[in-house]
């Protein structure tokens, strides 16, 4: 539940979910600690991040894995310490993932960041050499730099390597039973279905003049 309200903003309900846990006898694991760090990170709330990683070594004896130090870097790039985002994967005792740098590509990305970016983006592929969301990254910073050529450069890299970008994915539970649906996907066994259902609502927004000809 903490991380479910984590990813969907609701900082202060995750947190208070979590202070109540010993209340009611229920011991906080890996998996809790994760979305306590992003409720944190989604709410800017760097000190309380700080002393909740710390907290989950000394206090409640679980040791952090890298998704812990990613949501750290995250939290503290969202805010604007790159620097120290950089440092805390520096001193990483463990060896940094794609999990990890990919947090300090997307911190990069946010503040404009370009050089460590390029530094950071090299590491990454040698963890992950075909993780396409690095290259769509990379070339949307080299973008907001006005750095055009490199960022057609990155994407006939990607076009090289037959490389495409992951489309997004949404999923929705029926009676306990989840959908899977991304762009342009047919293959869902009611598809037909699916999309004649949707036609007539894009036909009924227009008739009401809810959508712009």
């Amino acid at each position: 539940m903490i991380v479910g309200l984590a990813m969907h903003g609701e900082v202060e309900r995750a947190l208070d979910i979590f202070a109540e846990m010993p209340r009611m006898g229920i011991e906080p694991d890996e998996v809790t600690f994760i979305g306590v760090l992003v409720a944190c990170s989604h709410g800017g709330l760097v000190a309380e991040g700080q002393k909740y990683f710390r907290d989950m070594s000394s206090v409640y004896k679980l040791r952090p894995q890298t998704e812990h130090y990613g949501c750290m870097v995250d939290l503290l790039g969202r805010a604007g310490l790159i620097n120290e985002a950089e440092e805390f994967v520096k001193n990483m005792p463990i060896e940094p993932d794609a999990f990890v740098w990919g947090a300090l590509l997307g911190a990069c990305r946010i503040h404009g960041k370009v050089e460590l970016a390029e530094s950071v983006m090299k590491k990454l592929l040698k963890v992950e050499p075909e993780r396409d969301g690095a290259y769509v990254l990379m070339s949307n910073i080299y973008s907001s730099a006005n750095r055009w050529k490199d960022a057609v450069k990155l994407r006939r890299a990607m076009k090289g390597k037959n490389m495409k970008k992951t489309p997004g994915c949404s999923s929705i539970e029926l009676d306990g039973v989840v959908h899977e649906f991304r762009k342009g996907d047919k293959s869902h066994k009611r598809s037909k279905h699916i999309y004649k259902l949707l036609d007539e609502i894009m036909s009924h927004l227009k008739n009401h003049e809810l959508l712009a000809h």
